[in-house]
């Protein structure tokens, strides 16, 4: 059989059987994968618990019911609703097409407004939040029934994920079959990003099954504070406003964020694959470059830092940009003005996604225009990287009424110095004592204060959070205070930093690894009614169980699964090996990054947060492969002595031919 004169003959043909494959895998989709949808009742807001019960009757099944639990009847106000008002949003099967609702002590209120919302919105069926038609009755003993005959959307009915998914097999089997066969444009195109997309997608599959884990995500305190002044239009830089309006710009469309982490997905796998993609131009063996698509399917976490929607994630996309063209750059001999403009970019979004980000970015700035001749390369870097900086934390934040960060947060490290310095009182000036009872008395000090932690000693309903007026102009007395205690208790000054910072260096310590809970929850509390309604719930549970076990369990699974101290060991290892094996500096340049985050968290930690260690974790199993590739063949010496080496003409041909 003529495979390719069938092809030339029939150029649609590949076309028409991808689609065919996608629609026959939708009927799978459609009924295996999503979370339950909710049925949403308003009444007049109650200031009790309620309780009841739900019956309800799935397509091709029999009527069934259960009581309805304190998380169903949980009392949503505000956020979109109109005041006095109140919703319960109870769970229940995605394909069910009627039910009733019992629900006592209402007190004689009456239900407004039913709406059965699914969580992938419908595609052709309208306003998914439209009213349903219902009926109430309340019976001798008090209780409400309120029986809704059928809920709609119905289940068939094609929605956003369907049709994602649909064409994203669609599209997926299309570019196989054609860069297998096909000999047009969309074979070449194919065969031109088969090197980085054979990568991403093992990736893709193994970091979206955990988003539809967790969907829609995990979403801890931050990022729900960060909403919070989405919804209020008041931005305050307590967290990064750059990465607030990240979030606004990506979830705002659909007020969901899910839409965040599954974005992240895709340019985690898609990253990484032309990271990876170039370590082969470097004659990285092929093995190494897929132990690292499999470290980076199977590693806890790193999949799941993939999926969260905290600022750590897209920081860490950027650090993973700038080794992707850093790596570019050494093995071809420099920067371009496209490569240098993109630098540039990764440069100012580090300094803008994390207060500690300029330690990272000013590095990352200045090797690089020490490192790479050219003078229009040079200026687009410096202007991208410092301007756009400089242009968003001045008129932009100036523009949106960003509120400067609060003093509990410019003083949090001498809070927690503080802290020690409370447990030894008994030894300290007079004035000094007097500077910690006038922010809060002693015994609250030392009642509230962990050497791991800051938390205790600034969360909400602490005696410091809520007399935040307390520290206003006190942070040279503050550090005043630190550096006399630091010099009369050295001993005990250098305990706390090696306790707080024991996450970074130690194979066994305590460390948070996100807002898992033990029913399989990944979204912290929240008025808005978000929480985690995973496409798989049974699993999600067990996997849920396995992990935190791992966290809590037998010490060597919890270094291999979560301490980030082995894979930081392995990177200055790895990077050594490189070092002596490319006799170049410039593999220190390209995973500076993961050494200056490392050495920011030394100085600046005020928490023991597996995220904060991200970039370490990911770039750990690239410098292991690049230990790997032989060294470059260079041509001789460089007219300026910080110049990148440029590869000589026979490794430029190897080059092209592993591309």
């Amino acid at each position: 059989m003529d495979v390719s004169g069938m092809e030339r003959r029939h150029p649609g043909r590949w076309l028409a059987l991808a689609l065919v494959g996608a629609l026959a895998l939708w009927p799978l989709f459609k009924y295996q994968a999503g979370p339950d949808g909710e049925l949403r009742l308003r009444f007049a807001a109650v200031g009790w618990p309620l309780t009841g019960s739900v019956s309800f009757q799935r397509q091709g099944h029999g009527v069934q019911e259960r009581q309805l639990s304190s998380d169903d009847l949980s009392q949503h106000v505000g956020h979109g609703l109109p005041d006095g008002v109140q919703e319960v949003r109870i769970p229940l099967p995605r394909r069910t097409v009627s039910a009733e609702v019992t629900l006592a002590q209402l007190s004689e209120r009456t239900v407004t407004h039913v709406t059965w919302a699914t969580p992938r919105a419908p595609a052709l069926w309208g306003d998914p939040g439209a009213a349903l038609p219902f009926e109430q009755r309340t019976d001798a003993d008090g209780l409400m029934h309120v029986r809704v005959p059928e809920l709609r959307p119905g289940f068939w009915v094609p929605d956003v994920a369907d049709v994602l998914m649909v064409l994203g097999t669609w599209l997926v089997f299309w570019l196989l079959l054609e860069a297998r066969w096909g000999d047009g444009r969309a074979a070449a195109f194919a065969r031109r990003h088969a090197g980085w997309a054979r990568y991403a997608l093992p990736l893709v599959l193994a970091w979206g099954f955990l988003w539809t884990l967790y969907f829609p995500g995990l979403v801890g305190f931050d990022p729900l504070l960060q909403w919070e002044q989405v919804v209020a239009r008041r931005f305050v830089n307590w967290h990064p406003p750059f990465h607030t309006w990240w979030l606004w710009l990506i979830a705002g469309p659909f007020d969901s964020m899910a839409s965040v982490s599954g974005l992240q997905v895709l340019l985690f796998a898609g990253l990484l694959g032309k990271v990876l993609e170039e370590l082969g131009h470097w004659k990285v063996p092929g093995w190494a470059r897929w132990g690292v698509v499999a470290w980076a399917a199977l590693s806890p976490a790193l999949g799941t830092n993939v999926i969260a929607v905290w600022k750590d994630a897209p920081f860490t996309l950027m650090c993973l940009w700038a080794v992707l063209l850093l790596l570019r750059a050494e093995r071809t001999g420099g920067l371009t003005v496209k490569s240098a403009a993109q630098l540039g970019l990764c440069v100012a979004c580090i300094s803008l996604l994390r207060h500690n980000g300029p330690l990272l970015a000013a590095p990352l700035l200045v090797s690089a225009l020490w490192r790479y001749r050219g003078h229009r390369e040079r200026g687009t870097l410096l202007i991208l990287g410092l301007g756009l900086a400089l242009l968003v934390r001045g008129p932009v934040y100036a523009a949106a009424g960003v509120v400067p960060p609060p003093p509990l947060l410019t003083q949090v490290l001498s809070i927690h110095r503080l802290g020690t310095a409370a447990l030894h009182a008994d030894t300290l000036p007079p004035e000094d004592v007097s500077t910690l009872t006038r922010l809060m008395p002693l015994e609250e000090w030392q009642k509230r204060y962990t050497c791991e932690a800051v938390g205790r000693l600034i969360w909400p309903g602490t005696p410091l959070y809520e007399h935040q007026e307390r520290l206003e102009g006190q942070g040279l007395e503050l550090a005043r205070v630190v550096g006399r205690f630091a010099q009369s208790h050295p001993e005990a000054f250098f305990d706390q930093w090696v306790c707080v910072t024991r996450y970074l260096w130690a194979m066994d310590s305590l460390l948070y690894i996100g807002p898992f809970q033990p029913d399989g929850a990944a979204v912290d509390r929240n008025v808005f009614g978000w929480k985690t309604r995973s496409w798989f719930p049974t699993l999600a549970y067990e996997y849920t169980q396995l992990l935190l076990k791992a966290s809590i369990g037998w010490r060597s699974v919890r270094v291999a699964v979560w301490q980030p101290a082995p894979s930081l060991y392995l990177l200055v290892a790895g990077l050594g090996v490189v070092l002596w094996r490319q006799r170049s500096v410039g593999v220190l340049l390209v995973m500076q990054c993961a050494l200056t985050n490392t050495a920011a968290w030394l100085v600046l930690s005020p928490n023991p947060d597996l995220r904060f260690q991200f970039p370490v974790m990911l770039l750990a199993p690239l410098t292991l492969a690049l230990m790997l590739a032989p060294r470059l063949v260079r041509a001789g010496a460089q007219a300026h002595p910080g110049a990148a080496p440029v590869a000589s003409d026979a490794a430029r041909g190897q080059d092209v031919a592993a591309a």
